[in-house]
């Protein structure tokens, strides 16, 4: 069935409420990336909602495939969404509706990776910041913000420490140290996850919260997201991020990431 043709209720709590979770997919080679960490943590946030997914994780990993050997996608990747269900029915939540689309990988502009991109400061906490809901309402609201000020995108701040990018985790280099907020703080992306594991070979590395204040010693930042692999920073808020261009540390993890791709 194509995307167009594909429904939900009207009634459904993702469009009368906004309540739902998802997680995104992508392929590295034709083959899906890390499913069963997308799959756990699809897993958590349905459990958080109180919702179920009425697949299991094979069943699930069936579709998957399918839908990826019968797109003509040239960079598939695959969305999986879990929405409330209708919003009349007793006890709620009890039958939420499942979605699995196949989706073209967006493909980001090499200058991106090779200039660095800029990010604006926001004060702001998502809530539940460790799900992967689909309440993504301030990012949308503040889109004119953010291309009036010409950023690549949002770095969220509370109460003074800095959080996460609207789809993006973020890391900066502090004296020789890779430094990333905890999980507690924010969405534990999986490329997150394997930039830090990939990271400890070669640096001292912290989860710890990190202060906004703390961005003027840093010397180098990058985000990493699903889509986006790893992308070097190189300016927050107008100001430039040690010399302003991609840090040799960066570059470091950038080809230790792009090699774990390789060999996936």
């Amino acid at each position: 069935m194509r995307t167009e043709k594909g429904f939900i209720p009207v009634t459904d709590l993702a469009l009368q409420r906004g309540y739902g979770v998802f997680d995104y997919i992508r392929t590295y080679h034709g083959k899906l990336f890390l499913f069963e960490y997308h799959l756990s943590r699809l897993q958590s946030s349905a459990e958080t909602l109180h919702l179920k997914l009425p697949l299991s994780n094979a069943e699930l990993r069936k579709i998957a495939e399918r839908l990826i050997q019968k797109s003509d996608l040239k960079n598939p990747a695959i969305r999986i969404l879990l929405t409330g269900g209708d919003s009349r029915s007793s006890p709620l939540l009890a039958k939420p509706n499942l979605i699995m689309i196949s989706e073209e990988l967006p493909l980001w502009p090499k200058e991106l990776y090779s200039q660095g991109v800029k990010l604006v400061i926001v004060d702001y906490q998502r809530v539940m910041p460790e799900e992967k809901t689909i309440n993504y309402l301030n990012a949308l609201y503040l889109e004119p913000f953010k291309r009036k000020q010409e950023a690549f995108d949002l770095l969220y701040t509370h109460q003074g420490s800095i959080t996460e990018c609207t789809k993006n985790n973020f890391f900066v280099f502090l004296d020789g140290v890779l430094i990333t907020p905890p999980a507690d703080q924010v969405l534990s992306g999986i490329t997150r996850k394997v930039v830090l594991g990939l990271a400890k070979t070669m640096f001292p590395v912290e989860e710890r919260r990190l202060m906004v204040d703390e961005l003027d010693a840093c010397e180098e930042a990058f985000l990493t997201s699903t889509s986006k692999g790893v992308m070097p920073v190189t300016q927050i808020d107008g100001k430039e991020i040690g010399s302003g261009k991609i840090g040799a540390q960066t570059q470091r993890v950038m080809k230790l990431f792009k090699d774990y791709t390789l060999s996936y």
